[in-house]
């Protein structure tokens, strides 16, 4: 931005225009600053304060600063400042006086009070932003000695921090005292004489720079006013200052339905994952192999249906099959009960025939289980699959490079034929086209197929007596914050109270009850037993229990303090 000379009388009388326009600007953020503020009285529970710096109206700078408490000793503000004429005063248009200094400044705040806000020893940080134009000014102690000579023309970045004192002599009216430094970046161009010349150089430098004031503050709360609002949060008991709260909010409480007792086909599934709950059943996956999803397979002999437990691994397969079944089948949880038989057949040979072999097969299975079991028809699902042309397609997709001693290309030409050979028996001779990429096939790809297929359990547990009833009576009570009937209802129970004892969700719901029950009854040794127990279920890894554990102590003693600020008023 260029600088006029304010040497001919039509650009001193163009600069006093601009003049008045900021002071006009000026005046019209004071007005609007103290409105704000007397609204936000009105509006808020916030109080306001509006100070300027005694310091800066010194030096013919204008200032205007809106502080705004954010607590009891916190609060936040901003400062702002405009030097908009080229002299010390505003007043001084000699045009021979070669002093020029122009600028302005916005330094927002926060600042903590020691005591209370607006009032005694705080300390704050602030951040500083000024932009000037200054030459043929000499500062006081040799401070910034370039502007005695030259002309600076730019920008000042800072982060500073500072300490002070306020006290309140009148009603509406404070004084405060700040000392305090600021490190930061200046950024400008020198020129060689203080209204125009030829630009030096253009500067970066680092610095520090002090900060003191002198405020004069103006509160719309006057200093009795809020002496009794400070009054009015403090209530005197004895020898003890106790904080008036608001009733205290209880914490949202996380509670969940309970869990039946883990039966032994629950624990039996844990380690076979073909051992299912009935409430995961689903549909067979066939691209998978089989071990791989969840699921016991057996092997048959090439185009046979005849199951023989001296083939392959059939022995110890069929045993696991039936130690399963029997023991969810005695197990007294168990209410629902399915064996899942799938028949499969490799893709070698007729359509027609493998699709009633694997049918074979999978009766063949379920009829040898039936048998050693004693488990009804009607337990059984007994399905066919027939040829594994998805299951084969998978395995080939699957295959690395050079995997099963097929080269890439190998196992590109198989993918395409069964991409594009919509008929099975066509695609086999296509594939047998090839002889030697055929029984690269047969040797490594197709034994596991000739199999019964797929073969899961699945069960289903009975509803458990005592989790229904704490389910359906403890968990509503809780519900409704029936707080000491819920208490109740599990010390007159005890399978219920064996419950607490075993599960960590019930012991963190019937700790919440004796919690809330204790503050009621103002029982202290009762709270702590609550509070032992949610510590102990979140020991065991109760996310639950933890966060309870954490929103009753701090509950517990804010309510204590406003019963206690209760009765002294009501006293």
């Amino acid at each position: 931005m260029r600088t006029p000379t304010y040497v001919r009388e039509g650009a001193e009388v163009k600069v006093k225009g601009m003049t008045l326009k900021l002071y006009r600007s000026l005046a019209a953020a004071i007005v609007c600053a103290i409105l704000f503020a007397g609204y936000s009285q009105k509006t808020a529970a916030q109080e306001v304060s509006i100070r300027t710096n005694l310091l800066w109206d010194a030096v013919s700078e204008p200032n205007l600063g809106l502080e705004i408490t954010t607590g009891e000793h916190w609060s936040v503000g901003v400062d702002a400042g405009l030097k908009a004429w080229p002299r010390w005063l505003a007043w001084d248009w000699d045009s021979n006086n070669p002093t020029h200094w122009r600028n302005f400044a916005v330094v927002p705040e926060v600042r903590y009070y020691v005591s209370e806000v607006f009032r005694g020893f705080f300390t704050g940080a602030d951040f500083i932003y000024t932009h000037y134009n200054i030459g043929a000014v000499e500062f006081p102690l040799g401070l910034y000695p370039e502007t005695k000579d030259n002309r600076l023309q730019g920008s000042w970045w800072a982060g500073g921090a500072f300490v002070g004192w306020a006290w309140w002599p009148w009603q509406h009216w404070r004084l405060e005292l700040e000392a305090g430094a600021a490190v930061g970046l200046a950024a400008y161009d020198r020129y060689d004489c203080p209204h125009c010349g030829t630009k030096l150089s253009e500067e970066r430098k680092v610095g520090v720079v002090p900060k003191l004031a002198l405020n004069v503050a103006y509160n719309p709360v006057s200093r009795n006013k809020h002496a009794e609002r400070k009054a009015s949060r403090m209530v005197m008991s004895g020898r003890d200052t106790l904080t008036v709260l608001n009733p205290p909010v209880a914490f949202v409480v996380q509670l969940k339905d309970i869990a039946s007792p883990k039966t032994r086909p629950d624990s039996l599934s844990e380690y076979n994952h073909w051992v299912i709950p009935i409430e995961k059943y689903r549909p067979l996956d066939y691209n998978a192999r089989p071990g791989r999803d969840s699921l016991m397979y057996v092997n048959f002999p090439l185009d046979s249906d005849v199951l023989k437990r001296s083939y392959g691994r059939n022995a110890k397969v069929l045993d696991q099959l039936q130690q399963a079944i029997e023991l969810v089948r005695d197990a007294r949880t168990t209410d629902e009960f399915l064996v899942s038989v799938v028949g499969l057949a490799s893709i070698e040979g007729p359509q027609e025939r493998n699709d009633t072999l694997a049918v074979r097969r999978a009766r063949a299975v379920a009829a040898y289980l039936q048998s050693r079991t004693g488990l009804p028809a009607r337990n059984f699902e007994v399905t066919g699959k027939g040829e594994a042309w998805d299951w084969f397609k998978a395995q080939l997709e699957a295959i690395p490079e050079g995997g099963e001693g097929l080269s890439k290309e190998e196992v590109s030409a198989l993918l395409d034929i069964i991409r594009t050979e919509p008929d099975p028996d066509v695609r086999e001779r296509k594939m047998k086209a090839a002889p030697q990429t055929y029984r690269k096939v047969v040797d490594g790809l197709l034994a596991d197929q000739r199999s019964s297929g797929y073969i899961r359990v699945y069960y289903g547990n009975r509803p458990d007596d005592v989790t229904e009833k704490w389910n359906g009576k403890v968990s509503a009570l809780l519900k409704e914050k029936q707080y000491r009937a819920a208490v109740e209802a599990v010390q007159g129970d005890e399978a219920l109270r064996q419950r607490v004892r075993e599960d960590p969700e019930a012991a963190n719901a019937y700790a919440v009850a004796l919690f809330f029950d204790a503050l009621d009854k103002r029982n202290e040794a009762q709270e702590q037993e609550a509070l032992q127990l949610l510590e102990k279920a979140a020991g065991t890894g109760c996310e639950n229990a933890a966060h309870n554990l954490e929103g009753a102590r701090k509950y517990g003693p804010a309510r204590k303090e406003y019963e206690a600020w209760r009765e002294v008023m009501n006293e």
